[in-house]
């Protein structure tokens, strides 16, 4: 069997405003993160790890609440869980954002429509108050960036049409 089919197979897309967590040989992708946000958790013992592309910072703050992993504070929740349920300790846990990129010139920076800081800063927030530590984070600018989350090593691969790859 070729390489490229076993990769092909291996590989598990997560749409926007959903979330996956799976195991090794898997690998997770999202693509087109513009301001929403690419979330990694992995445990390395145990080979486990999930991604959310949640789109908008709060889930208190929406009319509709049906689908938490539209959301930063409660897709965090949720893969937390997930991970708990799989028997995986916070203590290894490896967690790393991308994206929440200024996608709009017409917004300013500093504006509440800036839709990719408020992402951002939720997740940091969220992070924090849990004591769990985002050892790596590829965000803002304005562009987007696809990533894959490799569950053999825990190695996020960045791609991105304005600088290329990167793993981080």
């Amino acid at each position: 069997m070729a390489l490229e089919k076993i990769i092909e197979e291996n590989v598990i897309e997560v749409p926007m405003a959903g979330m996956v967590v799976s195991q090794a040989p898997h690998i997770l992708v999202t693509k087109g993160l513009g301001s929403c946000l690419g979330i990694t958790i992995y445990d390395p013992l145990k080979k486990i790890g999930g991604m959310a592309h949640p789109m908008l910072p709060d889930i208190n703050k929406a009319r509709v609440k049906s689908n938490p992993s539209r959301f930063v504070n409660s897709a965090i929740t949720l893969l937390l869980e997930e991970l708990d349920k799989r028997g995986c300790s916070r203590m290894r846990l490896v967690v790393k954002i991308f994206g929440g990129a200024h996608m709009f010139s017409f917004i300013n920076t500093d504006s509440n429509l800036n839709v990719g800081q408020k992402n951002i800063e939720m997740a940091q927030t969220i992070f924090r108050e849990l004591n769990l530590k985002i050892i790596s984070q590829e965000v803002g600018g304005t562009f987007g960036r696809t990533i894959y989350l490799n569950l053999e090593d825990g190695k996020v691969l960045v791609k991105t049409v304005s600088w290329g790859e990167k793993e981080v």
